[in-house]
This record gives structure tokens, C-alpha cells and sequence, in this order.
């Protein structure tokens, strides 16, 4: 268990309590609290791809960090979802002047990341995974009707650059 006031190491700009709230949750009743694997997930994706972003760009808003299984299943998302293993956030920039496709194009060619899903854009969110030792830089789009299509950074750019 962590404190969720304390900082994360590597990555002074968050707390701990920024990745595990969930109005869902609060609302249903549902448990949302990482084991240590999970925390040690969480506290890898933040470290190596959030805290960059943070740096970069200033403030990010994490929409969802951590989700419990049972929170997956109630917002309709897979119990097999790598936010319930802790590697994944879905971000938004919210420092004025900030376009996501940018933030998208700084995560591509600067960061290791196992998986970026451009989510509803241009006016969506960004979701974001790492896993240590297996991060293979995916890019993907999901539209409107929730189809999910993998681009190349080129067509991402074409798209929304």
C-alpha cells in the first residue's frame, strides 16, 4: 500500500492519488486499490512516459490511472485491460497552447511506450501503456464508433498534424 498523498519516485509532479480516483468507484462501491505489482507498474509508466510529458508540456490531467477489474467491467472497458495492471493512464493536456497531436508526437519519437491510442481525436484523450521490457511503440486511432485502427506516426501527423 502507498500513502496517496506522497509524491511517486521519479516523477515529483504526481501523487499517487492522481491514479487510483474514480468517480465510478466512489459511486459503485468498487475497491480501486493496486496491489504491489500494480503499484511498481504504475510507478514505471509514470516515471519513464508521464513525468517526460509533465516536463515537456506542463500540467496533464490523468483522466483514468489505475482501474481494479471490477472497475474495468463497470465503465465497460476488459478485465484484460493494462490499466488494471497498472501500466497504463489515459492523459489530456491542459496547459494553454498545447495540441495533444503534439504531446502524441513527443511520447512517438522520444519515449519508449508499448502503446498509444489516440482516443476520439482531435478532441478526445490520450491513452498511454508502458511495460518494462516490453514496449514495442504501437500506434493506434479510435473513432467515433469505437473502432480501433492501427496508423503510422505518418498518417497521424497527415490526419491531425
Amino acid at each position: 500500500m502507498r500513502n496517496l498523498n506522497d509524491k511517486i519516485p521519479g516523477a515529483p509532479n504526481f501523487q499517487y492519488k492522481e491514479f487510483v480516483k474514480s468517480a465510478t468507484a466512489l459511486r459503485k462501491g468498487i475497491k480501486n486499490e493496486p496491489n504491489e505489482e500494480q503499484w511498481r507498474a504504475l510507478e514505471q509508466l509514470v516515471a519513464n512516459v508521464l513525468q517526460p510529458v509533465r516536463t515537456r508540456f506542463g500540467r496533464i490531467r490523468i483522466t483514468s490511472g489505475f482501474r481494479s477489474v471490477e472497475l474495468c467491467e463497470a465503465v465497460g472497458s476488459s478485465k484484460n485491460s493494462n490499466h488494471a495492471r497498472g501500466q497504463a493512464a489515459d492523459i489530456e493536456p491542459i496547459s494553454e497552447g498545447t495540441r495533444m497531436i503534439d504531446v502524441v508526437e513527443f511520447i512517438y519519437n522520444e519515449l519508449d511506450f508499448r502503446t498509444i491510442i489516440m482516443e476520439y481525436f482531435p478532441t478526445g484523450w490520450i491513452h498511454v501503456d508502458y511495460r518494462v521490457g516490453g514496449n514495442v511503440k504501437r500506434l493506434k486511432l479510435k473513432d467515433a464508433t469505437h473502432h480501433y485502427e492501427n496508423i503510422t506516426w505518418d498518417e497521424a501527423k497527415r490526419l491531425y498534424g
